[in-house]
């Protein structure tokens, strides 16, 4: 037993020096997309050394959940300017056994919140719901963490969190994509002393490619939360820092509001196209409803009947229902636990055939000034299947690149600006150029609306696609237009995800595209008297798709992103 316990204690650590050498040199790998048997397991991410946690975690008879949470702390410290425990999580699980459970995780605004707060003598200032201490809410991700794990995981915090604490400590190098966020975030950055001590060296001067980033206090955070769970983070230490920060940088979160806080178990939006069951995050995220909405619509319409690929007809039509349903997502979704929200309505079959009589029978364009410089995120997303049968899809975010910019003193957490994403003031566009209604407006302990749309799809009791996305807006089209390329037109997954996209929100009056689309597709969408804005990429998906032809599950994160990986089990 003593030679046993020794043999397993050598081999952790060798699997912990692995990873620090992945860390350091893994960077310049290329995208991939990986098919592996049926039997193995598939872990997508945004970066291969996450992915590679994950995919650990299965191979030591860690379950699905396990991975997904394994794989998603490794993101707060490997892509922590796009999601960590300063921020929220919608989490979808399905069981080998068919169960299926959404978690929100979404954060919530403080309860001394006040639907005019941002109002700055007489004037909306959208500086300070996107930047500083008042733009941060309560964070949810800890606690959904934990409630998946309490809900079907097989392992403890503590062990699912020692791969990411190594990293943090040991640090990772710092490649062009990262460097390309950091600079433009920078000056924000500097502005608040806890974050200038992290993400500046110790001469005071920026990093640059190459340069090792190590993390000391997030690893002590993240050593504290694997030891003792939630209550450090919402009753403990990590949240006596906290309200001292707000204290004195008159920021609005309590001791009340950090120990009220509770991640949701809700009831999955579930919904059919065509032969397959959708299941999707409902309210308050938007994506499950409008994902299934902008189905329902294209099934109903008929539009990619016998189709090969999206043309210029197709994805003009699309358009206008992407259109559509961003109008009505202004009105009619927001916080379920404030709100009355008819789900069962508007994801029915009748409510989108009146939705295309709409299009059909009304002024197909309503003229408003485009904001070409809307914002491009971020937020992260993970998919994950093992070798049972069970799914997780987690999507992740501390909304925009770097949050609020704000990092908890003595941490290394960087806290969310998730107040930007309620509707500020009727018809403003926030930053990412979405206007929202009375529904999402800002109350004490209410929840902000969310694009994020972590999907599940199955057929005949088995997972098809397991998909979400990042981008703001575009995880929704983008999300829509992967399931599509799959289903409709019987795309690899790689394939699926690297076709150039498109994307329409309503407000502004433009289509956004990125490269790739023909001139014959470009002229035709001119002619319809849209603007056509390029973009170099409209959201970011990781995805895990059913290969019927080979029998195999395939996983595939976006080309779009350089480090992106999904990896394999044994």
């Amino acid at each position: 037993m003593f030679i046993l316990n020794k043999l397993k204690m050598y081999l952790y650590k060798f699997k912990i020096y692995l990873l620090f050498f992945l860390s350091i040199n893994m960077f310049t790998c290329k995208n991939k997309t990986i098919a592996f048997n049926k039997a193995n397991s598939v872990v997508s991410s945004i970066h291969p050394i996450a992915s590679e946690i994950g995919i650990n975690i299965l191979n030591e008879n860690g379950n699905a959940i396990d991975a997904a949470i394994g794989t998603g702390l490794a993101l707060g410290v490997l892509d922590q300017f796009n999601s960590g425990l300063g921020g929220g999580a919608f989490i979808m699980i399905r069981l080998s056994n068919g169960e299926i459970f959404s978690i929100d995780g979404r954060e919530k605004a403080p309860g001394k919140a006040t639907r005019n707060m941002y109002n700055i003598d007489g004037k909306t200032n959208l500086y300070y719901s996107q930047n500083g201490p008042l733009s941060v809410a309560v964070p949810g991700l800890p606690a959904a963490y934990v409630k998946a794990l309490n809900l079907a995981g097989t392992k403890t915090l503590e062990e699912l969190i020692k791969p990411s604490i190594n990293i943090a400590k040991k640090g990772f190098k710092l490649d062009d994509d990262y460097i390309r966020r950091y600079k433009i975030n920078i000056e924000e950055l500097k502005k608040d002393s806890s974050s200038r001590k992290i993400y500046f060296n110790r001469q005071g001067k920026e990093f640059k490619k190459g340069d090792i980033f190590i993390q000391k206090d997030l690893s002590s955070t993240y050593q504290k939360f694997g030891k003792n769970g939630i209550d450090y983070f919402y009753k403990g230490e990590f949240a006596n820092k906290l309200v001292k920060l707000m204290k004195e940088r008159e920021g609005l979160i309590t001791h009340d509001d950090m120990r009220n806080y509770k991640a949701i178990q809700r009831e999955p939006i579930q919904g059919k196209y065509k032969n397959y069951n959708v299941y999707g995050m409902g309210p308050p995220s938007s994506g499950g409803i409008n994902v299934l909405q902008m189905l329902n619509m294209i099934e109903i319409s008929g539009i990619l009947n016998g189709k090969k690929e999206l043309d210029k007809e197709s994805i003009y039509y699309i358009s206008l229902i992407m259109s559509e349903v961003f109008q009505s997502r202004s009105n009619d979704l927001g916080d379920p636990d404030f709100n009355n929200i008819n789900i069962k309505n508007l994801i029915s079959k009748s409510y989108a055939q009146k939705k295309l009589l709409d299009i059909e029978s009304k002024e197909k364009k309503i003229k408003n000034n485009s904001n070409q410089n809307f914002n491009s995120g971020h937020t992260t997303n993970l998919c994950v299947i093992d070798k049972w049968g069970n799914v997780v899809v987690i999507n992740q975010t501390v909304n925009h690149t770097f949050g609020s910019k704000v990092t908890v003193p003595g941490t290394g957490v960087i806290l969310n600006n998730e107040m930007d994403d309620f509707s500020i003031e009727s018809g403003l566009p926030n930053a990412f150029g979405l206007t929202g209604g009375e529904i999402n407006s800002i109350e004490g302990n209410k929840r902000p609306l969310s694009s994020m749309s972590p999907t599940i799809i199955t057929k005949n009791d088995k997972p098809i696609i397991i998909v979400g996305g990042a981008g703001g807006p575009r995880i929704i089209t983008s999300v829509l237009q992967s399931i599509i390329n799959i289903l409709d037109f019987n795309l690899s997954v790689e394939n699926a995800i690297s076709k150039p996209r498109f994307h329409q929100q309503f407000i502004p009056d433009a289509i956004y595209v990125e490269k790739g689309f023909s001139n014959e597709i470009i002229n035709y969408l001119e002619e319809k008297d849209y603007e056509i804005i390029e973009k170099e990429k409209l959201g970011i998906v990781n995805i895990i798709a059913w290969d019927s032809t080979k029998n195999i599950y395939t996983g595939a994160s976006d080309v779009r992103v350089r480090q992106g990986k999904a990896s394999r089990g044994n």
